[in-house]
């Protein structure tokens, strides 16, 4: 039912959408989510809204939960749950390069921001620790997206799109733990970088009209 309800909506919005107007879908290879191996690769987490003649723009919108529950019948081993969560929101713009009739190149850029949440929680006492105590990591973040794509239309109203992506980005993490009724502020951390040579892959379905 979830699935029709979204295909329906899409063809509504893509039907009343002006020329030029994409709406996406799709997820970044490699993921960060393996929880399902290559099915939750193909699991859309990105949904992007692209438009413009010329100069193309994008609003996106990225999100992803995962639970992982570890469970063991042997005594003495630790059993958890494992709860992560990331929400993204990025801008870019989109430079055309070269143009054919089926196939366009764009150099791009953009801003975005980000924000995750790791959580481990404990299910049975063990070594000094009580069922319900839990780890937690919080980041906060903000990055430059950059790199090169391809826009392929495959139809009027389908289109594939590739982007090649590095980033520069700046993160902050806090930590905090839980022991018995006590919550413990483990203080925060920050990094910087450039992930020039880790790029990742942001391969998308478009639909739209031309």
């Amino acid at each position: 039912m979830k699935k029709v309800i979204f295909t329906v909506t899409l063809l509504i919005i893509v039907s009343n959408a002006s020329a030029g107007t994409w709406i996406g879908v799709g997820n970044y290879i490699p993921s960060q989510d393996t929880t399902y191996g290559i099915l939750s690769t193909l699991t859309p987490k990105v949904v992007a809204l692209r438009f413009g003649k010329n100069i193309l723009f994008e609003p996106a919108v990225t999100a992803s939960f995962r639970h992982l529950e570890n469970r063991t019948p042997v005594p003495g081993i630790d059993t958890f749950d494992v709860d992560f969560s990331h929400f993204g929101l990025d801008l870019k713009g989109y430079f055309p390069l070269f143009q054919s009739n089926s196939l366009v190149i764009y150099p791009f850029g953009g801003i975005g921001f980000f924000t995750e949440t790791d959580k481990t929680t404990y299910r049975q006492d063990f070594g000094g620790i009580l069922s319900g105590d839990y780890d937690k990591t919080k980041t906060i973040g903000f990055r430059v997206p950059l790199g090169v794509a391809l826009q392929y239309r495959l139809s009027n109203y389908v289109s594939l799109g590739v982007d090649l992506e590095s980033s520069f980005y700046y993160a902050k993490s806090s930590a905090e733990e839980k022991r018995g009724n006590t919550t413990t502020d483990l203080g925060s951390d920050s990094e910087y970088g450039v992930l020039i040579q880790n790029q990742v892959i942001r391969l998308m379905l478009f639909f739209g009209l031309n």
